[in-house]
């Protein structure tokens, strides 16, 4: 059987949130290499404001619906023992019906979280531990911004435990 891995993976959702659905999804593993990037279609919102997630509605009209690649999405994230995510919510993928039980979540958002309004960013996170993220939205893609949260996520885990180490070294 092959060794679970970690997977960072990247959201985008519609809003608003009472009928938020996903429509773009990529997964990544540490190394970057790409395990899943779609854009999806969505059931319930036709509209949506484009600049918040670089994605605009008639992009998507005529992609499959998140429905047709869930099962599998589900086979990707059973080969995962962590998760690593900015602000995806993985109540979002639950609601399509994905199965995160037993899964490691880990949301580098909670880390970095400064105001905890929108000054808590991908572009912000990105500019602080120097990762070169597209600045123009509508250029940047989930395989960008999922690239981006590994980059962040392995900056943050270096410093963390760079601190351990001085901590136990002041013992």
């Amino acid at each position: 059987m092959k060794e679970k891995q970690t997977l960072i993976y990247w959201l985008d959702t519609t809003g608003p949130w009472e009928y938020d659905e996903i429509v773009r999804l990529t997964i990544i593993d540490i190394n970057n290499d790409i395990f899943f990037d779609h854009v999806f279609n969505t059931k319930l919102v036709d509209w949506w404001y484009g600049e918040l997630n670089g994605i605009k509605p008639e992009e998507t009209y005529k992609e499959q619906s998140f429905e047709k690649y869930k099962h599998k999405i589900q086979n990707i994230f059973n080969s995962a023992n962590k998760l690593i995510t900015f602000y995806g919510s993985t109540s979002f993928l639950q609601k399509q019906g994905v199965d995160l039980v037993n899964i490691q979540i880990h949301d580098v958002a909670d880390d970095f979280r400064v105001m905890g309004d929108d000054t808590d960013t991908i572009d912000n996170l990105s500019a602080y531990y120097g990762y070169d993220l597209p600045t123009n939205i509508y250029e940047r893609s989930g395989i960008d911004c999922a690239k981006a949260v590994n980059f962040c996520y392995k900056k943050m885990e270096r410093y963390r435990r760079a601190q351990e180490k001085n901590r136990v070294g002041d013992n």
